[in-house]
């Protein structure tokens, strides 16, 4: 579970429950000490607690003790998910906050007596989400009770509570009428996007069905006029704008123009990987001045880049620093980045993390990279700048000369084939072409071989990675570091 929703958990146990969970879903094999320690809780706890797991979920996961911990796996996935949200169904901050959405108010005394709490009890409960709150310039606020600030950070808000948390019972979901609208509306023409996005279509239903509801209920969005303009220009608004008569007859609201220009320019900002020209038109229709060139290219020197890698990288790069000043443009909070996403980004690639971060700080003169969300906007850079290095690294041409067993040869050649062969060229050495001018021809990116004896009987000049006999999943990811050096295990 996401720690947005975790903090809006009113029960210190299924609280903890989830955080449990949530640990045991990421590491699967964990000891009681082990776990102890990351919830700051005694051992006795924790055992209480995977006693009440195993119990509760029953059959849908397995929780086996060995001499190495617990091994945790889901054997029925929707069962078990269907059960974690069963474990929400009496929050009541869950239900409060999808109240407020809806704008359905109450004073803080007729909640806590609907909820059989007192009201300085139900005071205390409020502000434990204080801070995360807070983490997108949010707070609580009475009588009636609602969530305040700018509409453009109350609409972040939702969206990470409902999309990117769990499902419960409580949870908003797009009017599937919106998705026949913009399918029956838009036939033919899905795709034929000038700009394109990298945003997945829930990600986009969720932006437009709470846009449509905050208007219905009289909180307008406000856009900066520069961007209003910027966005018009834009063939893909037009499509987007198109639907704008369906919307009223479906929903009785006559959606703002101002509202498709929030729309667009928050989809839009979900960039992509893999489309170039999209990125230049991006690029050049919301770019102004030279900044978000000159951050980019600053930002390139600290690699050392081939000229086709360096020319590809930098387009989608000065897409990436574009996207966050448009973001930080309509509202800061755009650029906020989950906090367990940030928790996972540490522990994994944490080296260039910190360098990202050098970088920012330094740039931090740049209205877009100043605080609050420096650190989120470090850990959107560092994600995708690995992706994107990893992604146009140059094809390596990789040899591979294997010895041993028939049957383990050849499952190091299927999995090397799995692993790398969509985008590396791999040649599995025959009899006939093992010469010394063969194994150090200048075509030949790295080599890679089983069998000892050939470090000894040849002079290689190329550079070489000797793995055992039976390679075992740390030479596997030694290899994958010294053909993919960008290729980071996020997760």
């Amino acid at each position: 579970m996401r720690d947005l929703q975790l903090a809006f958990i009113s029960n210190r146990t299924t609280k903890r429950l989830f955080r449990v969970l949530s640990v045991m879903e990421r590491d699967r094999l964990f000891t009681i000490g082990e776990m102890a320690e990351k919830m700051q809780v005694t051992q006795r706890t924790i055992a209480n607690d995977l006693k009440y797991v195993k119990d509760y979920f029953g059959d849908c996961i397995t929780l086996i003790s060995g001499n190495s911990g617990f091994l945790f796996e889901e054997k029925k996935p929707s069962v078990y998910q269907e059960k974690k949200q069963d474990l929400l169904e009496n929050e009541c901050l869950f239900e409060i906050i999808g109240h407020i959405f809806q704008g359905e108010l109450m004073d803080i005394d007729e909640l806590a007596h609907h909820y059989h709490f007192s009201e300085s009890t139900f005071r205390r409960l409020l502000g434990q989400s204080n801070k995360i709150l807070s983490s997108y310039r949010l707070k609580w606020v009475s009588n009636p009770l609602t969530i305040e600030g700018s509409e453009a950070d109350l609409r972040k808000f939702f969206k990470d509570f409902y999309y990117e948390g769990i499902d419960t019972a409580h949870t908003l979901v797009p009017d599937p009428a919106l998705h026949e609208l913009v399918l029956t509306q838009l036939n033919n023409k899905l795709g034929q996007y000038d700009i394109g996005s990298g945003t997945t279509p829930a990600a986009f239903y969720y932006t437009f069905f709470i846009a449509i509801k905050r208007a219905s209920l009289g909180f307008p969005i406000t856009v900066p006029k520069y961007l209003i303009e910027l966005a018009y220009k834009g063939n893909s608004f037009s499509l987007l704008y198109s639907l704008k008569d369906g919307i009223n007859k479906l929903y009785g609201v006559e959606l703002a123009k101002e509202e498709f220009a929030w729309i667009y320019l928050v989809t839009i900002c979900k960039r992509t990987l893999d489309r170039e020209a999209s990125e230049e038109k991006f690029y050049q229709q919301f770019h102004q001045g030279s900044e978000i060139a000159k951050l980019t290219e600053a930002y390139l020197q600290e690699f050392e880049l081939t000229n086709e890698s360096y020319a590809k990288i930098k387009i989608f790069l000065q897409s990436f620093f574009l996207s966050r000043k448009v973001n930080y443009a309509l509202a800061p909070a755009l650029n906020k980045e989950a906090q367990d996403i940030k928790e996972s980004l540490m522990r994994s690639d944490n080296e260039n993390y910190q360098r990202n971060l050098r970088f920012l700080k330094k740039h931090q003169r740049k209205d877009f990279l100043a605080a609050p969300y420096l650190e989120d906007i470090c850990v959107s850079l560092t994600i995708y700048s690995d992706l994107i290095f990893d992604f146009y690294s140059p094809t390596k041409r990789i040899y591979f000369l294997l010895e041993g067993d028939h049957f383990i040869c050849q499952q190091i050649r299927t999995r090397a084939m799995q692993q790398f062969g969509t985008k590396h060229t791999l040649t599995f050495l025959p009899l006939q072409h093992l010469t010394q001018e063969i194994l150090n021809a200048d075509h030949i990116d790295l080599i890679v071989t089983n069998y000892n004896r050939y470090l000894l009987d040849y002079i290689i000049e190329t550079d070489y990675l000797l793995l055992k006999a039976v390679p075992d999943e740390h030479d596997w990811r030694n290899l994958e570091r010294k053909i993919d050096p960008y290729r980071k295990p996020f997760l």
